[in-house]
């Protein structure tokens, strides 16, 4: 029997878990719901918890008391938003704040309310409002349509373009996929026939009709097909459009061949693309001089080294990032904000790779600063999940793991996050990629463990800390009609104070929720958060009464702070009304993650 296996099997069965290693699925993919967007020189990304991140040459501005739904990046601007409208910061040389009187972090965008979701180009921004298509700052390849000419400081909508359902900016063109499939572009940049001679009238992208999402950045572009296929067109001076480039620039999608699987999401760079496939791996294409493609390790096969579980992607001038299931950001190719050695940086321990890289020394490779394969995000690490699961483990099974410090933090050059124990037991969780728990030690005579990857861990080890919070949630799911488009239903869940505990915890704050029903589950990031003081009995579902100053309290009530929050989707086919269904909640609290669970009928 290999002794590899043998071991790890018999580590499994002691921490009880082996089913959570083993079983994919039962991770919850909506946890954490962390966006990421990288632009010319910076990047941004904004996890769950609503907590915004930059990178780069341009800093995060203060949008506080505002929560931020999402932030995208341009050459040197980047725009927020909050409030279902838009802030934007940074250079307003072409208006691309959207405003002519510019405040240093940023203010609301002018013309706009309602605002769904925003794309960012180099000197250009847009918003969607509910199929409604605005768009504002530099116009001079007719980006914005007609009849712009020069810059607009003011969301205006692109003639032409009616009814959009997810927008793309790129350098000089502006791309929206239709309600029927159809993807319409303006502005010199977009790569289509005759698109120099009439930029600012809108054109279709030849053949295609069955469009999720478009991509864009400098002169070509990619498309998202309903069956996961990639289609790319514009320039092909790198192999950008997934062909050789010697075939030359194309008015006219070709499709993306060698994918491997379907895809989920695409995105475009400055000579390459990337598409995120549904297995959560990453495959690139296209200009490699500055490690942009994450290929280092990856051999022939095209696929990111090391990421297994992306949620996102996005790609820049030099540089690509995806977002992680646990809410880690890891980014390769040349920019600032991950690695830090003079030379593109090899080191770390990437899992399912049978060797680890020192740095790269040879003078004629060095790419200043950056990586040829995937590195945390500075402050966007694995630290504090390896740092909860390692403590959940301490106390699973302490006999094995007898917590007594020695915790090591992992960096830029590939360290660990890895704690030793007497008998010498060793836990750790790689820094770069997708992060895992590795053991060595006795168990596995010595040798190195995968022991698969944390965010399987991580769903155990937020149990533990939701049973263990004092918290009780209650829920309920019910049909809103007229608040949401279409028959969608409005799942509004409440944390409400357990027991003795009379006050809520500060910083307390919900991420996602899942609803599971006899044979469908439904996973969702929060839409909405309010705390406030609210009358419960501790068993049912919090009343919408707020305790009065100098009213009684009714017998068998207690007012309590209440967390509320909700959520919406489309109901499955298979939900049905009256249906008994269990709901879970993911929070957040100091940095650490939990679950609360409960049932409720569906009404």
């Amino acid at each position: 029997m290999n002794s590899k296996h043998a071991g790890l099997r018999h580590l499994q069965k002691v921490l009880a878990t082996a089913a959570l290693v083993v079983a994919a699925a039962s991770v919850p993919s909506a946890a954490c719901a962390t966006t990421v967007s990288m632009g010319t020189s910076h990047g941004c990304s904004v996890a769950d918890t609503s907590q915004p991140t930059c990178w780069g040459s341009l800093a995060l501005q203060d949008q506080a008391p505002y929560v931020v739904q999402d932030i995208q990046v341009g050459r040197d601007f980047s725009c927020a938003l909050v409030l279902n409208s838009v802030r934007c910061w940074g250079n307003n040389d072409f208006s691309q704040l959207g405003t002519t009187t510019p405040q240093t972090n940023g203010q609301f965008v002018d013309g706009l309310d309602q605002a769904d979701r925003i794309a960012v180009g180099a000197r250009h921004a847009c918003a969607l409002l509910y199929g409604s298509l605005r768009c504002w700052g530099d116009a001079s390849q007719g980006q914005l349509g007609e009849p712009a000419r020069t810059a607009v400081a003011r969301a205006t909508p692109i003639p032409g373009i009616p009814k959009a359902v997810q927008v793309a900016a790129g350098s000089g063109a502006t791309c929206a996929v239709q309600d029927d499939g159809s993807v319409l572009c303006v502005g010199a940049g977009s790569g289509l026939a005759g698109a120099a001679d009439a930029p600012r009238t809108p054109r279709a992208v030849p053949g295609i009709s069955d469009a999720i999402e478009a991509a864009l950045f400098d002169t070509h572009g990619c498309v998202l097909r309903r069956g996961g296929q990639v289609a790319c067109w514009g320039s092909n001076r790198f192999g950008e459009l997934g062909i050789p480039a010697s075939s030359g620039a194309q008015a006219a999608p070709v499709e993306v061949t060698g994918l491997g699987t379907a895809a989920k999401a695409v995105a475009v760079g400055s000579g390459f693309s990337c598409a995120l496939l549904t297995n959560g791996t990453v495959k690139c294409w296209g200009d490699n001089a500055r490690g942009q493609l994450g290929t280092a390790l990856g051999g022939s096969t095209g696929l990111v080294t090391g990421i297994t579980d992306a949620t996102a992607i996005s790609a820049g001038q030099t540089a690509a990032c995806a977002a992680l299931h646990g809410g880690q950001v890891q980014c390769w190719g040349q920019g600032t904000g991950w690695g830090g050695d003079t030379c593109g940086v090899l080191s770390g321990t990437y899992p399912e790779h049978p060797a680890s890289w020192p740095p790269i020394v040879d003078i004629a490779l060095c790419r200043p600063p950056g990586s040829f394969a995937p590195m945390a995000v500075t402050g966007l690490g694995a630290a504090n999940d390896a740092a909860q699961v390692l403590d959940w483990a301490e106390k699973t099974l302490p006999g094995t793991f007898a917590a007594q410090g020695g915790h090591t933090a992992g960096t830029g050059k590939g360290l660990l996050h890895q704690r030793t124990y007497s008998g010498g037991h060793t836990l750790a969780v790689n820094a770069h990629g997708t992060p895992h728990l590795l053991y060595q030690g006795p168990i596995s005579d010595g040798k190195l463990l995968d022991l698969g990857p944390l965010g399987r861990w991580m769903d155990e080890a937020s149990l533990k800390e939701g049973r263990q919070s004092g918290l009780l949630v209650f829920g309920s799911v019910g049909v809103s009609h007229g608040l949401t488009f279409g028959p969608c239903r409005n799942l509004r869940i409440a944390f409400a104070i357990h027991g003795t505990v009379t006050s809520l915890p500060e910083g307390l704050s919900t991420t996602a929720v899942r609803v599971q029903g006899a044979d469908w589950s439904l996973e969702l990031p929060i839409s909405s958060r309010s705390r406030q003081m609210a009358l419960t009995n501790g068993v049912e579902w919090p009343t919408a009464n707020t305790p009065q100053d100098g009213q009684p309290i009714p017998p068998g009530m207690k007012a309590e702070p209440v967390l509320y929050s909700g959520a919406q989707s489309c109901p499955p086919s298979a939900m049905g009304l009256a249906e008994t269904v269990d709901i879970t909640v993911f929070y957040s609290l100091n940095k650490r993650k939990g679950q609360l669970r409960t049932r409720a009928t569906a009404n």
